[in-house]
């Protein structure tokens, strides 16, 4: 009876009490300058994001969140990039081209995992291939980067402090001197593997 009594007057208190929240937080917004907002294109990029986690029973062994730095997402990442540094037109042009450009040469992912989970090292539990229509292509690179805030932005609450962020680069062309990825490509996909385990995230092309 007594708990009763007392959850019953904590509920009135509380219910009496977030009114004058509420107030404060208008108040709060009406009196104090809270910066126009600016309307972001993260979302449009994030559907360029894949995650996979890999398990044994309950113990967790691969949890990975990647960014394919297609021509769409760098378009997006250069528009918010020089949107928050005021950039003209004409430099963000620049920008831009210097951004695809990088494309022609390369074929990069930005890739997200845990600490305990390191990537590119020769003792790393897991490596890491692109495979585009059966064939299979080793990075030329696999490095620990600072994200810009454009993209810790973009991959959104997948981004924290306890992951470091990879950057990834293929060749974007074959021994053949061949894009790897051309018209006719319906799918990329990038391979995790380890001694006893295997994982895959797939992006859809066209």
């Amino acid at each position: 009876m007594k708990r009763e009594i007392l959850f019953a007057l904590t509920s009135v208190l509380f219910l009496g009490f977030l009114p004058s929240c509420l107030k404060v937080i208008d108040w709060g917004k009406k009196h104090l300058d809270q910066g126009s907002v600016l309307g972001k294109k993260s979302k449009e990029a994030r559907s360029y994001i894949k995650t996979t986690r890999v398990y044994n029973q309950f113990e967790l062994q691969g949890n990975f969140d990647v960014l394919w730095l297609s021509n769409s997402v760098r378009m997006i990442f250069s528009d918010f990039y020089s949107l928050r540094r005021g950039k003209s037109e004409d430099q963000k042009k620049v920008f831009l081209r210097r951004q695809l450009e990088e494309n022609n040469y390369f074929i990069s992912f930005y890739l997200l995992s845990l600490k305990s989970i390191r990537l590119g090292e020769k003792d790393s539990e897991w490596s890491l291939f692109l495979k585009v229509a059966d064939k299979k292509y080793a990075p030329v690179e696999t490095r620990v980067v600072d994200l810009d805030p454009e993209y810790k932005d973009i991959f959104g609450d997948k981004w924290s402090k306890f992951k470091d962020s990879y950057l990834i680069y293929f060749n974007a062309k074959d021994i053949e001197d061949n894009f790897i990825i051309d018209e006719g490509t319906k799918k990329i996909s990038l391979v995790f593997r380890s001694l006893d385990k295997e994982t895959e995230l797939f992006w859809e092309l066209g």
